[in-house]
């Protein structure tokens, strides 16, 4: 049996696969932590012991240990490629399938400090011994570490401690970010143990699930899934979850899918091909569990396990599986974000997408699923932005001069054009804006013309008659639909073509309905200087009752109004009183032209300012 310790290496090794490789403390552990599990360990502590002067890390697993011979024979070898020395693909005990491969990992400690001491023990015997990284380098490739105890008989229990001292780290340990780093390259936590602690305080365990404590999940793909692609090879061999949150994922680092073997990463998180300008990238994460290429004839992994040899025939053929599942999800995501969009706006802002959209023709449902599908699926947009688009789509659908407008919209396919789309959006406000202060200045036009007929006695016919057939919200803002001079036969005939008319055929000068078809109006114009008295009011009246009774309830109409439009009104008391009561009734109005002028004045007051003012 050899009574010496002997590390025998190239001098360049260890600074290219340990100074260089592994500078970051996170990196360093999880090797550590990886023969920890290969040793079958339960239980990994790790103490961060810092004081005034220095800082140090104190490692230790309870796995099976290693005897003198064996630290010599496997730990303080280089290179060792554990698997096919032995031709073990699992743990000794626990039958784990067994992460270390290429043997470099011990070196990794060098990359952080400058001495390690390793003490372990295996059956009952402890060997500790010092190695220090200076004296290594000077050593010119065969180097002693310094044995502080060989085979002593001890009732410790089995396992390794590691001492990693003169630490050249400046910065304060950060427990929380360093456990959530480990988090992120391993999934074995669930089988062992992991702790770290400050000064042998405040415990922080180590868990599969802390890299996704602060995420917000929304969607999940499990995996093995057959409608994906079922012609890969391995895709029933695939494990794991993709997920994708609420909102985007902050922390850069989760951002795309991890690949692990063996329960410890192979390749940091990424798209594998997919482009990058995709919005769905910014929302995705996840694990896929690819033990399968640790069986391929060519390793394939990377030294520090960032990432796979992508040139590899096989490799190719799962990076293509990869990207076509990414591809397939985020068109699935997008539909199922829109769903959800879909789903609040109806119960936030009681806007009913789908029930608008049925009663819409075919060819102008699909023009408004163009323009309106983009921006439920544009994640950038939120649910009350989206309502107010789609609420502004909605109420300008019936406008055949939007509808040519939004064929330029639904021209814009790519979710990135949004920005485009909500610039045309403006657009159409503007000439919106623009159709409205022509609408009003054509208005103001109207009123001041009206004023002017007014002033002048001008006859009722045929000018202030065909003026107020034409320009009718001057009567009613409410008015629609004019049908000009008709009789009541005329009125029977169309509705009743068997009755007869037992009362003199009498003529209506305006028979008009509202927008809704709930009331049906009748105007009775005079001159412009008429007093309008008694009998004028009667008149109106009979025209109504015989509107009700003969006509109005047979075609849909719930209520006849009647307007008498002159130039004054009469001061007789009984007319007085008569009006009255036809005004509280609701069924007979006397209008004069100046009540009507106001009145249009009134309504289109802002206008008229504005307007005066330009001019």
């Amino acid at each position: 049996m050899t009574e010496k310790l002997k590390l025998v290496f190239d001098p360049n090794t260890i600074e290219h696969l340990g100074i260089s490789l592994y500078s970051k403390l996170p990196s360093v552990l999880s090797e550590l932590i990886s023969n920890s599990w290969d040793a079958d360990a339960d239980t990994v502590l790790i103490n961060f012991s810092v004081s005034e002067n220095s800082k140090e890390i104190h490692y230790t697993d309870d796995g099976n240990g290693m005897d003198f011979q064996e630290l010599q024979e496997k730990y303080l070898v280089i290179g060792r490629n554990r698997r096919k020395d032995t031709q073990k693909q699992v743990s000794d005990i626990k039958k784990r399938k067994v992460i270390g491969k290429k043997g470099l990992g011990k070196l990794s400690v060098f990359g952080i400090c400058d001495t390690i001491e390793v003490i372990s023990v295996k059956n009952g015997f402890k060997n500790h011994f010092k190695m220090n990284l200076e004296d290594i380098r000077n050593s010119q490739g065969e180097y002693e570490p310094e044995i502080i105890l060989k085979n002593e008989k001890t009732d410790d229990e089995q396992g390794t401690i590691l001492y990693l001292k003169n630490i050249r780290r400046k910065s304060a340990f950060d427990l929380d970010k360093i456990a959530l780093s480990l988090s992120k390259k391993f999934l074995i936590f669930e089988e062992m143990k992991t702790s770290l602690y400050s000064n042998n305080s405040n415990e922080i365990e180590v868990t599969n699930d802390l890299k996704f404590k602060e995420l917000k999940t929304q969607f999940e793909w499990k995996f093995p899934e057959e409608k994906y692609d079922n012609e890969y090879e391995h895709w029933e061999d695939i494990q794991g979850t993709i997920f994708t949150l609420e909102t985007p994922v902050k922390d850069t680092e989760m951002r795309g899918l991890y690949l692990t073997s063996r329960g410890k990463i192979v390749n940091t998180a990424g798209f594998y091909g997919a482009r990058d300008n995709d919005q769905f990238h910014s929302y995705v994460t996840g694990y896929l569990e690819v033990d399968f290429i640790d069986d391929f004839d060519e390793d394939v992994i990377s030294t520090d396990r960032h990432s796979l040899n992508w040139e590899n025939e096989k490799t190719r053929e799962l990076q293509e599986y990869i990207h076509k599942i990414i591809k397939k999800i985020g068109a699935e995501w997008k539909n199922k974000r829109a769903g959800v969009k879909k789903d609040s706006i109806v119960k936030t802002k009681d806007l009913d997408i789908d029930k608008w959209q049925k009663e819409l023709p075919t060819y102008e449902r699909e023009l408004s699923n163009k323009i309106i599908e983009p921006i439920l699926e544009n994640s950038n947009i939120d649910v009350n932005e989206s309502s107010e688009i789609i609420g502004n789509v909605i109420d300008k659908f019936n406008n055949q001069t939007f509808k040519e407008y939004a064929s330029k919209i639904a021209d814009i396919s790519k979710p990135e054009d949004i920005p485009a789309l909500l610039e045309l959006m403006d657009d159409w406000k503007a000439i919106e804006s623009k159709q409205f202060k022509d609408l009003a200045y054509s208005r103001i036009e109207v009123i001041k013309q009206f004023e002017e007929y007014i002033n002048t006695n001008t006859k009722e016919v045929p000018t202030l008659h065909n003026f107020l057939k034409k320009f009718s919200w001057l009567l009613d803002p409410r008015i629609l639909e004019f049908r000009d001079e008709v009789t009541y036969s005329k009125l029977l005939k169309e509705s009743f073509p068997e009755d007869k008319l037992d009362e003199p055929n009498k003529r209506i000068d305006f028979l008009c309905s509202n927008a809704l078809g709930e009331i049906l109006y009748v105007i009775e114009i005079k001159r412009s200087q008429f007093k309008i008295d008694e009998k004028a009011l009667e008149q109106a009246a009979k025209y109504g009752a015989f509107l009700r009774n003969k006509y109005a309830s047979q075609t849909g109409f719930s209520k006849v109004v009647c307007y008498v439009v002159g130039g004054q009104k009469s001061d007789d008391y009984e007319f007085i009183d008569k009006e009255d009561t036809y005004i509280k009734s609701g069924k007979v109005f006397v209008k004069t032209y100046r009540e009507l002028l106001e009145q249009s004045k009134e309504y289109h007051k802002e206008f008229i300012e504005a307007y005066d003012q330009h001019n």
